[in-house]
């Protein structure tokens, strides 16, 4: 049995492994963009990036639940489900495949500008980000569309990985006959990266330029704050670039290989895994290092353990208690209300706790 034949075998618990690591970091992906979306100071160019790319990402790993991973789960339930459905609904699995994966590509194009720009021209940065951010959303969203709605125009299938089976029903979304919308939408994936990668090399490259430049005409330290935030977002941004770039690689290493039966069969097992640590795990779990301000009100937002203090219900709590120990003590009576009143009066008195 080789590489090949063993990948196929335990594919399944590939799946698996892929679900136990991505769910935590798509929860923590959306309580991420609600906190940004809550709170105005991070309101800016950065972070209305990152919840750019969120969505394509959030999206892109559903997208892989619906065509590939619950069929292959859960395949003997979903298929009469799916056998129901139109073509349209079939051939979308494709369509968002080809579209969050483009659209995640510009994004970490326009995410590396944006910090080769905070560094270069700080003052301007901001201001110029906010007037081209309706413009970049529209590009980043609508260019994509045009590249993979001929998705919309196959001929699509439910194909049984075990046809001869009586009991396996898993199954996958695939096109009928040679694939032709299938190997389109590959080679304008391939496109996309082979731009992508170069694109961002470059920016890297200038980035890393403009920083050490930057750093050594003021005289920053490494224990400036200031300095140690703009190089920590600059680290988060290069190494999503990083995981991004092995998702494009993959696209590559099978347009090279298209018509091997191998390639294309380690493509679909190990491509669910590379995509979701490569855009879902990295990105959501980076910021976290990156920005300790977004960290404490990650946890100010959603902290199980709230550890909360309410000074004046001691003096309360403690008047209310002397009341009714004067009661037990003293039982009623003239005598009983006046001692009562003047304890009253004396705890009154006492300074509240602080």
């Amino acid at each position: 049995m080789d590489f090949v034949e063993w990948s196929y075998s335990v594919h399944t618990l590939f799946i698996y492994l892929t679900i136990c690591i991505t769910i935590p970091s798509m929860a923590l992906y959306i309580a991420e963009v609600v906190v940004i979306v809550r709170h105005k100071k991070f309101q800016n160019s950065f972070y209305a990036l990152f919840v750019m790319r969120a969505i394509p990402d959030c999206l892109c790993v559903l997208n892989s639940f619906y065509g590939y991973r619950l069929p292959s789960i859960i395949g003997s339930l979903l298929y009469p489900i799916y056998s129901k459905f139109p073509n349209w609904m079939l051939a979308m699995f494709f369509f968002f495949g080809g579209h969050t994966f483009q659209t995640n590509n510009l994004v970490t194009v326009f995410i590396l500008l944006n910090r080769l720009t905070a560094i270069v021209m700080p003052i301007k940065h901001e201001k110029m980000w906010q007037k081209f951010l309706p413009f970049i959303t529209i590009f980043v969203y609508i260019v994509p569309t045009f590249t993979c709605w001929s998705m919309f125009k196959m001929n699509a299938i439910n194909q049984l990985n075990y046809p001869n089976s009586t009991t396996d029903r898993s199954f996958i979304i695939n096109e009928a006959g040679d694939a032709p919308n299938i190997k389109y939408s590959f080679y304008i994936s391939a496109a996309f990266s082979v731009i992508f990668l170069v694109l961002c090399v470059l920016l890297n490259i200038c980035t890393f330029v403009a920083y050490k430049l930057h750093v050594t005409k003021i005289g920053l330290n490494g224990g400036n704050n200031e300095a140690l935030i703009e190089r920590k977002m600059m680290i988060y941004a290069v190494t999503t670039f990083v995981g991004h770039m092995f998702v494009a690689s993959l696209f590559l290493i099978l347009i090279s290989n298209f018509n091997d039966p191998k390639t294309t069969v380690m493509f679909v097992i190990y491509y669910p895994l590379v995509m979701d640590t490569g855009t879902v795990v990295l990105s959501s779990w980076l910021l976290l290092w990156a920005s300790g301000t977004f960290r404490q009100q990650l946890i100010r937002d959603f902290g199980i353990i709230r550890k909360t203090t309410n000074i004046p219900n001691i003096r309360v709590d403690a008047i209310e208690g002397l009341r009714s120990n004067t009661r037990w003590a003293v039982g009623g009576g003239a005598v009983g209300h006046q001692l009562q009143s003047r304890i009253y009066s004396s705890v009154q008195q006492l300074p509240a706790i602080s």
